[in-house]
């Protein structure tokens, strides 16, 4: 496959350059396997026999040379079903990734699986077995396995495919040399190394879903574990049937059991459990598994306190602002976790519209995000960025469908941030704002959709500019002005002592965040800083209704 970027030539299926680094395109990936012969990428043309032989070749001498002088026999093994196998040793070295543990040529800069530089990668002469047949029927199903390119740090896949005919016409299969602990002798130190084992299998089970192959063996004896550590699927494994999910999830699951029990895990068991019967597919057990890896590596639970406050202002008659804050907290084996909801909507549209936009707005959104708040509750870690955006998505939909039963044109603001363990997401659609106080400095995590933020991006305004521009209130987005709306999430991490800030645009039209900001540092009540906040707003001229929603994370 030709890098789009430097021209250099890689192997098939490769996600990165070896040369440069560059990611290779999906497209360029798919076109090319469509372009490929039978043969994997080193082969030029595998012959084709009819019949196919009952004999196999006469076996190679100690110091042969096949595969174009890349492979030299050391020893030769045994026949069977018409096979030779040989051990045998690749006459140029290797440099292996230290991150992802792919085997890279000599010359890449940067692995082919995960794109990490190469620059002190050790170079390894690679050992290998050889197989060795007349046609390529014989060596199915590995012979379609390393035409596909199956690659990944826990499947021991084909090195390598090709016809060679030094001595006569002959097709080969280099296979990595792996020898280790059958799975079921193998026990983990603690509960990061379970998961972590039980994630790579996942993934490896993904990739194979992925090609459509599958195991003819049993998981247990399918799976050893090398004196390193690592778990990997063996090259005879393999199967030209798709994999199977339910029995191999089952498979799995008492698999990852019985580690977690055996590292005192039992406080896991459940969460892992659920991480793996709920996946519809391996890719999605596998980032599920991946969630709980991060959540195991995050620092202690924060704790939070919140704080909330609106005012109608000194310009407007009613206030059209909602919000909404909400704390859950459970606590399972003494391990008590936290999670927290602000949520600011700004509604718009006039008299008994705005105010009827923004609490349908938060009622429609919180009544969606419940069944995520569930998930939580129940042990299995949302994706938060999803569910913020399924929810936005649907309380548009109940606003807008509302607005024309009404015939009017109300609409509303929404940014919501989620507090869970040491992390926030925001999620926001329209001009509130959504902002991290973090050693000491105010920052403005969400970006607001309006005019003259478009005008920033565009280098027209500068943000002081547009903070005092005439069209500054004109939004180019909104909560049920459309019939569909575009929802931006962002995410953050928090440490003991920082503040969430969500507020709506009648604060930050009125008060600059260096004031803010000296705000929240001074006052260690959230209630009084809320208020003080209000006041602030208030005193610069309250044009607008001013809603702020704080929660402090310790």
């Amino acid at each position: 496959m030709l890098c789009p970027q430097c021209g250099y030539e890689n192997r098939e299926g490769a996600k990165f350059c070896a040369q440069c680094g560059k990611e290779l395109a999906e497209e360029a990936k798919k076109e090319a396997m469509e372009e490929s012969t039978a043969l994997a990428p080193e082969a030029e043309e595998a012959p084709v026999a009819e019949p196919l032989p009952s004999v196999a070749p006469e076996p190679l001498p100690e110091g042969a040379l096949v595969g174009q002088r890349h492979y030299e026999i050391v020893a030769f093994i045994g026949t069977k079903d018409g096979v030779n196998e040989y051990e045998a040793e690749e006459t140029s070295p290797r440099k292996r990734c230290p991150v992802c543990r792919t085997l890279n040529a000599s010359e890449s800069n940067f692995c082919e699986q995960c794109g990490n530089a190469l620059t002190e990668a050790p170079l390894e002469t690679l050992r290998v077995w050889l197989r060795e047949a007349r046609s390529v029927e014989f060596l199915q199903p590995l012979w379609t396995a390393a035409e596909k390119g199956i690659h990944h740090p826990a499947i021991a896949a084909p090195l390598g495919a090709f016809a060679d005919s030094p001595y006569d016409d002959r097709v080969y299969l280099a296979l990595p040399k792996i020898q280790g602990m059958p799975l079921t002798e193998v026990t983990p130190e603690d509960v990061a190394t379970a998961l972590a084992w039980a994630h790579l299998l996942a993934e490896a089970l993904a990739r194979l879903e992925e090609h459509g192959f599958g195991l003819r063996e049993p998981f247990s004896s399918a799976v050893v574990f090398t004196e390193e550590g690592a778990p990997f699927l063996l090259p005879d494994a393999i199967g030209v049937e798709p994999v199977e999910l339910s029995s191999l999830r089952e498979n799995l699951r008492e698999t990852l059991t019985r580690w977690l029990r055996a590292a005192q895990g039992e406080g896991w068991v459940e969460r892992a459990t659920a991480a793996i019967e709920q996946a519809p597919n391996w890719h999605t057990a596998a980032a599920a598994l991946r969630q709980l890896i991060d959540a195991l590596q995050a620092p202690p639970t924060l704790k939070v306190s919140i704080a909330a406050a609106t005012d109608v202002g000194r310009r407007r008659e009613h206030n059209e602002d909602s919000y909404l804050t909400m704390q859950v907290e459970r606590c399972h084996l003494d391990k008590t976790e936290i999670l927290a909801i602000l949520a600011v909507a700004d509604g718009m549209g006039g008299h008994a519209a705005g105010e009827v936009a923004s609490k349908l707005c938060l009622q429609v959104f919180t009544a969606h995000l419940l069944n995520a708040v569930q998930d939580w509750l129940n042990f299995s870690e949302p994706d938060w960025h999803k569910a913020l955006t399924a929810a936005i998505t649907e309380a548009n939909r109940q606003v807008f469908a509302e607005a024309q039963a009404m015939r009017n044109n109300m609409g509303t603001t929404l940014t919501v941030a989620v507090i869970a363990g040491n992390k926030v997401v925001f999620a926001n659609v329209g001009d509130s704002r959504g902002y991290l106080l973090q050693e000491g400095k105010l920052r403005q995590i969400t970006k607001d959709h309006s005019l003259v933020q478009q005008m920033v991006d565009m280098g027209v305004l500068t943000p002081e500019e547009a903070r005092w521009h005439p069209q500054r209130n004109i939004i180019t987005q909104a909560v049920g002005i459309e019939p569909t709306v575009k929802v931006d999430t962002f995410e953050a991490s928090l440490r003991s002592g920082d503040i969430v800030l969500v507020c709506s645009d009648g604060l930050v039209d009125m008060v600059d965040d260096s004031e803010i900001e000296r705000v929240l540092l001074s006052e260690p009540d959230l209630t009084t800083a809320a208020q003080t906040l209000l006041r602030l707003a208030n005193e610069a001229g309250g044009d607008d209704n001013i809603t702020v929603a704080l929660a402090r994370v310790q």
